[in-house]
């Protein structure tokens, strides 16, 4: 067993659901803000920017953070140009492995857009009038869920490697743990926390297996990142985890995926 990895999860997950529940929103933006800004300091030395295009780059994070509720709109385009990135970046990752099509998918650019996306959903879901932080903690179990069961799966029963070039210690037995797991979390969720209607059940197990396959695609994408910059881990920061990047790179694939798509249907 990997204690300190278990510990650190177990006391971030109730830490960040302490907060989605109790804090005002100005309060939750700049949290979320000041973690996707640490986050993106660990992409800037993956890219080996200056510190310089790093500070001009927290500039629109800044202005999300302090105005962006105010444009809902906004915070949609954000999502809907982080969703596309995202599908772009899936298939590249199917294709390509570890060498993108075009430099710009591994671009520090493209980073700050997934970035931006990444806080946009959040911001967008926390404010859903009466159910907005019951389904921020829904997605965040099911991204959470998905990781959990595909490593305990993996360990346990994986033997055919997923993409061994990206990750060697995924498998496809992994991946199909976390299907499952993401999709029994969605269930529970759906009653215990949402309480959803019955006309509901089929968009809300839909997202579920979305957020599902875009949690694998945000892991490959930060491995690629760091195999070109020839590191381990984003970071150091995390005791058992590495960096913030590594604790949340699923979590910027499913956030805009789940807003956008939530926006859709519900």
């Amino acid at each position: 067993m990997n204690w300190p990895r278990i510990i650190t999860a177990a006391v971030l997950a109730f830490a960040v659901i302490t907060l989605i529940l109790t804090v005002s929103d100005f309060w939750f933006d700049l949290i979320c803000g000041c973690i996707v800004i640490l986050a993106l300091w660990e992409w800037s030395l993956l890219k080996r920017q200056s510190l310089t295009v790093f500070l001009l780059s927290t500039v629109p994070i800044a202005v999300l953070v302090f105005r962006g509720r105010e444009y809902p709109d906004l915070l949609m385009a954000l999502c809907l140009l982080s969703s596309l990135a995202w599908i772009t970046i899936g298939i590249d990752l199917i294709v390509n492995r570890l060498d993108s099509f075009h430099s710009v998918i591994n671009s520090y650019a493209t980073g700050l857009i997934l970035m931006s996306g990444a806080w946009s959903a959040l911001a967008l879901m926390h404010g859903w009038a009466n159910v907005g932080p019951q389904f921020v903690i829904s997605v965040l179990l099911m991204v959470w869920a998905a990781d959990t069961f595909a490593y305990f799966a993996g360990k346990s029963f994986g033997h055919r490697k997923l993409v061994p070039a990206l990750s060697p210690g995924k498998t496809i037995q992994g991946v199909f743990g976390g299907v499952a797991g993401t999709l029994a979390l969605a269930w529970a969720a759906g009653f215990a926390i949402l309480n959803l209607g019955e006309g509901q059940w089929f968009s809300w197990l839909g997202l579920g297996l979305v957020i599902a396959a875009v949690s694998v695609i945000g892991d490959l994408y930060e491995s690629r990142l760091k195999r070109l910059a020839g590191v381990k881990d984003s970071g150091r920061i995390l005791p058992g985890h590495g960096g913030i990047l590594d604790r949340i790179d699923s979590m910027i694939a499913a956030l805009p995926i789940a807003a956008a798509g939530w926006s859709l249907v519900r």
